[in-house]
């Protein structure tokens, strides 16, 4: 009779003894892929391990100064103004995810349809404002919502709204940005929608028709589990992305006003590159890798939790 740690030691070793004999056979394969982790290294994982170095010192302008261990870290929390930038980046991230996955999901069900004309065209027709670049993307609506000259103010005050200034108030200039990041970014999610709507078996949509079971509920007991996966990997890419956006908030609306629509990656890095406080910026930095892979672990958590869409 064996013991159990003989018995469990067996399969240890057997699953060591063959990964290194995988490791031998694919052994040119890993060779192929070692100049892209080393790039992977040196453009990723090396900065970062940097600016974690940086964060622990007092900079004075572009050069590192004296050790001060977590006071830059501290100032993130005691900071009423970077807490300020937080809660403007939450509501930009969260307020623009609210908005696209849904509107994506809904474009990408309409356009899987085989009945619906004019399919590849409109698929275009998304794709244009995700392929133009963002700052050409934040001078449009600039121009659209000047409240000088934009047309749309022209129109709102042919409708009797009165010349509305959208940059005025913070509410409505954080759901401007909001808007217009919707509009920028919704085709990525509706593409990947799209994709793993037609990956999808027909058969089981025909055996739900079969049983007589409604679209609604074929839609939330079949189509969006089978899909939970994109939704998934959409939410993580594109919190990413907007975590780490600058180009169209700082261009639309340039934080304002009064620092409303200041997100924390504005705070970044005009820290860096306009007050030259490179020790604070990098524990800003540090900081904002935290809380998105933090988002990304929740994102994880709740979308492959077994009774999510039970």
């Amino acid at each position: 009779m064996r013991l159990p740690s003989q018995a469990s030691s067996v399969p240890r070793t057997s699953s060591i003894q063959y990964l290194l004999k995988t490791i031998g056979r694919n052994s040119l394969a890993y060779y192929f892929f070692l100049p892209a982790f080393l790039l992977i290294v040196a453009m990723t994982i090396y900065p970062v391990f940097y600016s974690l170095r940086f964060s622990l010192y007092d900079s004075v302008m572009l050069t590192r100064g004296s050790f001060c261990g977590l006071k830059n870290y501290i100032k993130i929390f005691t900071d009423p103004t970077v807490s300020a930038n937080i809660l403007a980046s939450m509501l930009f991230i969260f307020g623009s995810l609210v908005l696209v996955l849904p509107l994506g999901l809904t474009l990408a069900l309409i356009l899987n349809e085989k009945k619906i004309r004019l399919g590849p065209l409109a698929r275009t027709l998304i794709l244009l404002p995700w392929v133009t670049s963002q700052i050409a993307s934040a001078l449009l609506w600039r121009w659209l919502l000047n409240p000088d000259f934009g047309v749309v103010p022209y129109w709102l005050e042919l409708l009797g709204f009165g010349r509305v200034n959208v940059f005025q108030s913070g509410g409505v200039a954080m759901t401007t940005l909001v808007l217009s990041n919707m509009w920028r970014s919704v085709a990525f999610s509706m593409v990947a929608f799209l994709a793993a709507l037609q990956a999808i078996p027909t058969n089981l949509y025909h055996a739900a028709q079969v049983d007589g079971i409604p679209p609604s509920k074929v839609f939330f007991k079949v189509t969006l589990p089978l899909i939970t996966p994109t939704v998934l990997v959409c939410a993580v890419i594109l919190t990413l992305s907007y975590s780490n956006i600058i180009t169209l908030p700082l261009v639309l609306t340039g934080g304002g006003p009064l620092a409303k629509t200041e997100v924390l990656s504005i705070r970044l890095y005009r820290e860096a590159f306009s007050y030259y406080n490179i020790g604070f910026a990098s524990a800003l930095a540090i900081f904002n890798l935290m809380v998105s892979i933090v988002l990304v672990i929740a994102y994880m958590w709740v979308l492959r939790a077994k009774s999510f869409f039970r």
